[in-house]
């Protein structure tokens, strides 16, 4: 390689972007392009020979302290900078075998978003510029943006979620980037909120021109577009689900590679031959491709003046794009171009061959006319910038899932996993005056080199001069990788080669939005002969709160191809001075601090290789647990699924700080995942989409979650960071997608995904894992063919807790499964076997799962707590307060003043729910929360008034007393009672009422604290409890206070006469009766009168005593003689009884 070009051009890289923009496809059923073999190139030459000879190769770890990493760049002396997505920038010197991370920058960090690209400035040496692309924080919202407008919001609404991409550059000090010298050069304005397609690559012409990637900021999953191009403008939809709005518009820099020349101050200007000349109207001059999906990594060869890339398609599987209505099948592309060529690549009207997409109407769900790649049109509401725009060019390469899809099979063959994720590499430039022993041979001379993300291959294109695909050789193969005992290709995500000559390779390793354990930092090299050992080491432990530690350095992992005797050197604080020699060794830290400790590692023949580790003495690292829900739960897609996050800190102690947890959820998707969603809390909801199977019918998907929990530093140490992992599986489960023995996938139009397996008899089984069965009630096989299929545990071999027996008959038949007491518990493998030979399609699970199914609960507080108003009303403003509880995370909390016909949602202001209310009036007033899961609370209920005009009610305490004249009366007689009303500070005033039970007695005026009143003589005898209510005056509260009163019987005084006395037969007399009690009550009840002749009654006679305790009782008329006349006043409740005698004569 021209030791020249490697200074100027500063990114030779090849992979892509978020693991988001990944894309796997399965066929192109509407072109049908034979596969066909490309070889035409001569192998048998002694350097082509040695130039295929794996063993000739050496591929060396440099680090494995990459974060979760993007991007790299070499430095002139064969130190390497490289990006993660947090921000973090390390420098990593193999010189020294160390690692550190030399700068932070903040980014918006949510999706694909955050740090993406390094890269040095053509001229480095002169004048050290280093070139980053990221997200600046901003302002953005948390989380993500809602799919539909909300009701009574308006288009502005989304502007909330606008952000940049910024291309900017630093000046390299020799130890970190000068963060103060920025110059910010560009800005690409996003749509934040959601996933996904950043692009962010960059690299220079030979005249200086920059060249800057950018994806087309569009979700995989719209709504709507089923694995198809997602062009949804539907009415009040997220703009963000039409990719015309960007890499389909002439005036927007999303989905494009731009073109400019950047200035001394960092402005830039736009050279000549770009898509748009300057000035024209409704277009960006800087665009020189438009129409691009995600062209996460390109690579510019000044040799050739040619602009390659790779760029990813959407997931349409070739059944769902078998009946023709919507378009191609799911493709992905490589993409070669003249530096004199400026197009349109088509996305999202076309894509590989020009396989045009129908113009979907989103709203209807219908189809329209097919978008002809001659004659695009851009109709999109969202559309800035021209509506006919440039015709579509066609793919340099493409392919989609399988052999058949695509001219070059070798593209779907040379991986040993799954998914499609092409990623754009460097040209090899051989210089023969490069004294480099680790370069690479001329063979490889001019051939462009490519990554595959998906599939863990390596690649190496050779193009003629139109720059078409003539050839396509695998390089270095992990089978051959494996053989010799080095490093696989790990999910490749940037490459270049370096001064050397030699290919740097970053890989990101198995796993998402982490620092995956296998990801790491490696360089490549020609090494004919004897390769360098693999120095690998464990040190237990890392790290400890307090000195000393001691510390175990196991180097016994470490390796030598050939076989060879190792030496192990040891420096124990980084200081370049080895301090031990052996295997295994031991060192006691006596002092606080960071050290790195590195291992050097040296074959027979002196070849060695160094890597290092940090060792925190003073902060030791925390620890975290998902403890809900378990790894391999099943959930249905919208699902909000609660989690519980716990852990522990040495410093922080056993309850970790909430606010320190972060998580990332993504959509998995094959053998990546769409970053979409994250967040923070040690307890809430991780949302699923709806959305999400509009990848496509049959596409594998899943859901996948990274904790992340990071302490508050100790001792003067840097925080520490741990993490977590979950898979979440849908709970339909494809059978094509299990791992598999002994069974065959085919494709089938009647299954449920397009495609199913048969052959599942003795010897064979599928199995899924991990799996959880937590809230699960059953599961239902879908399955053809007489027999039995068995669900086990663990092992093909175990005992079966489940068995589905099929029925014979054609067709798929679904037979439910319940899962009883004897289903597994907790996470593992679940095995899938039948002895009878059947076809398997699906397995769909019942139940809850991890889904949340519970509704929160909220509860109401007024403040003022208490009315302050005479007569119990408010006379100030009153604010309700909510709070609302859920077990995973809240959606909305709202009330309603008309009972229930409409609500209005409450937004939280630093967590709390509050409403206020200003105006008069008596309001009833309902409440709820809806929590992310959709379940709703029960309706609760609150009532007050406001009166703002209302005095303030008293304050102070009053004590009102009774005293009575006498505890003790007898009925009839009269009696006081006194009331008596104290309080602190003077003597209340107003109205007191006395009353017994709820019969008011009497009210008077108090005079100076005091009022009397006349107790009723018709108090009857028994026991009376009097209440005297105090109803409070301008300063004190009302009080009551209560006396008891005894009423005993009274003596009754009667009178009787009759007249006339003598009477004459024949005529009758009256008795004249008057009753009273001897306290002068008027008597009430009966009055009887016996009359009596010589000791024999003649007549009973009674009478009723009237108001005034008077009654005339008339005599029968009696025959002549004397008799005698007995009144009896009969006793009553208050008094005794009574009687009288009379005589009376009766003659002629």
């Amino acid at each position: 390689m021209n030791g020249k070009r490697s200074s100027r051009r500063s990114i030779r890289r090849l992979l892509a972007l978020g693991i988001a923009g990944m894309v796997t496809v399965s066929g192109l059923t509407a072109l049908g392009l034979p596969a066909s073999a490309h070889d035409g190139v001569d192998h048998g030459s002694e350097g082509g020979a040695a130039a295929l000879d794996w063993t000739n190769y050496e591929k060396v770890l440099l680090t494995k302290n990459v974060g979760e990493p993007l991007d790299l760049a070499v430095l002139p002396d064969k130190s390497v900078l490289h990006t993660a997505r947090n921000g973090e920038i390390r420098h990593t010197d193999p010189k020294t075998g160390t690692t550190r991370v030399v700068n932070t920058i903040p980014v918006y960090q949510n999706s694909e978003d955050g740090l993406q690209s390094v890269g040095i400035d053509p001229d480095f040496a002169e004048n050290r510029w280093v070139y980053l692309v990221y997200a600046p924080p901003g302002n953005t919202p948390t989380g993500a943006a809602p799919n539909m407008l909300p009701e009574g919001a308006t288009d502005s609404y989304w502007d909330q979620w606008k952000g940049i991409n910024r291309l900017s550059r630093f000046k390299w000090t020799g130890s970190g980037l000068d963060l103060a010298s920025e110059q910010k050069i560009i800005d690409i304005e996003t749509q934040r909120g959601q996933c996904c397609h950043v692009g962010a690559d960059f690299d220079w012409d030979a005249d200086g021109n920059l060249y800057l990637s950018t994806g087309d900021n569009t979700p995989a999953s719209a709504p709507g577009a089923a694995g198809f191009a997602p062009n949804n403008d539907a009415p009040r939809m997220n703009p963000g689900f039409d990719s015309r709005r960007g890499a389909g518009n002439t005036n927007d820099l999303r989905g494009k590679i731009l073109r400019i020349t950047v200035q001394p101050d960092g402005t830039y200007t736009i050279p000549d031959g770009n898509l748009f000349p300057v000035g024209t109207e409704k277009t960006r001059p800087e665009i020189f491709v438009m129409g691009v999906r995600n062209p996460f990594k390109i690579d510019v060869d000044a040799e050739t003046n040619t602009l390659s890339w790779g760029d990813y398609g959407p997931d349409a599987t070739k059944a769902a794009a078998a009946d023709g209505v919507r378009g191609p099948m799911g493709l992905v592309e490589w993409n070669a171009t003249g530096l004199d060529q400026p197009h349109n690549s088509g996305w999202p009207y076309v894509h590989g061959p020009n396989a045009a997409y129908n113009e979907w109407n989103f709203e209807t769900s219908t189809p329209r006319g097919f978008f002809d790649p001659e004659n695009l049109k851009n109709n999109s509401r969202w559309n800035t910038g021209l509506v006919d725009i440039p015709d579509a060019k066609p793919a340099t390469l493409y392919y989609g899932d399988n052999p058949g899809d695509q001219p070059f099979d070798e593209l779907v063959n040379f991986g040993t996993s799954t998914g499609q994720g092409p990623m754009g590499g460097p040209v090899y430039h051989y210089d023969a005056e490069n004294t480099s022993t680790s370069k690479f041979p001329e063979y490889w001379d001019k051939k462009t080199f490519f990554g595959e993300f998906s599939q863990d291959y390596i690649a190496a294109f050779t193009l003629d001069e139109q720059r078409a695909v003539t050839h396509i050789e695998d390089f270095l193969p992990n089978a051959a990788l494996s053989q010799a005992a080095q490093p696989i290709h790990d999910n490749p995500m940037d490459m270049e080669f370096g001064p050397d000559g030699s290919m740097y390779v970053i890989e990101y390793g198995d796993g998402f939005f982490r620092a995956n354990p296998d990801a790491g930092l490696y360089r490549i090299d020609y090494a004919e002969g004897n390769k360098a050992p693999q120095a690998r080491f464990t040190a237990t432990p890392l790290s400890a709160s307090q000195t000393p530690l001691e510390v175990t350095f196991d180097a016994k992992g470490s390796t030598d191809p050939e076989g060879d005797a190792l030496t192990y050197d040891w420096d124990f604080d980084g200081n370049g001075t080895f301090d031990a020699t052996g295997v295994t060794v031991k060192k006691t830290y006596t002092e606080l601090g960071q050290f790195t400790a590195r291992l050097r590692v040296t074959d027979a023949k002196g070849k060695f290789s160094l890597t290092s580790r940090v060792i925190s003495v003073g902060n030791q690292a925390p620890q975290i647990q998902i403890q809900t829900p378990g790894n391999g739960s099943f959930f249905s897609w919208g699902d909000a699924i609660p989690y519980q996050v716990t852990g522990k800190d040495a410093e922080d102690g056993d309850q970790i700080v909430s606010s320190r947890v972060g998580w990332t959820y993504g959509l998995g998707h094959d053998e990546h995942a769409h970053p979409e969603v994250t967040g923070t809390g040690a307890k809430g909801a991780f949302p699923t989409s709806k959305d999400s199977p509009e990848h496509g019918p049959g596409a594998l998907l899943y859901g996948t979650v990274v904790v992340t929990y990071t302490d508050g530093g100790f001792n003067g140490l840097p925080p520490a960071a741990a993490e977590a992992t979950l898979r979440l599986n849908p709970k339909t489960q494809e059978a094509e997608h299990a791992a598999r023995e002994g069974v065959l996938p085919y494709a089938d139009t009647t299954a449920s995904g397009g495609n199913a397996v048969s052959g599942l008899g003795a010897g064979s089984f599928l199995r899924w894992d991990p799996v959880n069965f937590a809230n699960l009630t059953g599961v239902v096989v879908r399955a053809t063919g007489e027999g039995t299929v068995d669900l086990r545990w663990n092992a093909a071999d175990a005992a079966p807790f489940g068995t589905a027996t099929i029925p014979a008959g054609a067709g798929w038949k679904d037979v439910l499964v319940p899962f009883g007491t004897n289903v597994p518990r907790g996470t593992g493998s679940l095995y899938v076997t039948s002895p009878n030979g059947l076809s398997l399609d699906s397995l769909t699970f019942q139940g809850a799962g991890a889904g949340d199914k519970t509704a929160p609960t909220v509860a109401a507080t007024l403040d003022p707590a208490a009315p302050a108003g005479v007569g119990g009303v408010y006379n100030k403003p009153v604010t309700l307060g909510l709070t609302a509880t859920d077990n995973g995370a809240l959606s909305t909390v709202q009330y309603s003043a008309d009972n229930g016909a409409t609500w209005t949602t409450v937004r939280a202001v630093n967590g709390a729910y509050s409403v206020p209310f200003t105006t008069n009036g008596a309001r009833t007033i309902q409440y709820r929360a809806t929590d992310t899961g959709g379940n709703v609370s029960a309706v609760g209920t609150v009532k007050f008034t406001i009166d703002l005009a209302a005095a303030n009610a008293p304050t102070a305490a009053s004590t009102t007393t009774v005293a009575l004249s006498a505890p003790r009366v007898t009925f009839g007689a009269p009696g006081e009672a006194t009331v008596t009303v104290t309080g602190q500070g003077g003597n209340p005033g107003g109205e007191v009422v006395l009353y017994e039970g709820t019969t008011e007695l009497g009210r008077a005026t108090l005079k100076d604290g005091k009022a009397t009143f006349a107790l009723p003589k018709t108090l009857g005898a028994g026991t009376h409890t009097f209440r005297a209510a105090y109803g409070s005056d301008a300063t004190f509260k009302a009080s009551e206070g209560t006396a008891r009163l005894i009423v005993s019987k009274a003596a009754s005084e009667l009178t009787a006469t009759v007249s006339p006395n003598p009477v004459k037969p024949g005529a009758s007399a009256q008795v004249t009766v008057d009753a009273k009690s001897s306290t002068g009550v008027a008597g009430t009840g009966q009055v009887s009168v016996m009359v009596k002749r010589n000791l024999s009654t003649v007549a009973m006679l009674t009478g009723t005593l009237d108001e005034n305790g008077h009654v005339v009782v008339t005599l029968p008329k009696l025959a002549a003689g004397s008799y005698k006349l007995t009144v009896t006043h009969t006793a009553t409740a208050d008094t005794n009884a009574a009687s009288a005698l009379l005589n009376l004569t009766v003659q002629q």
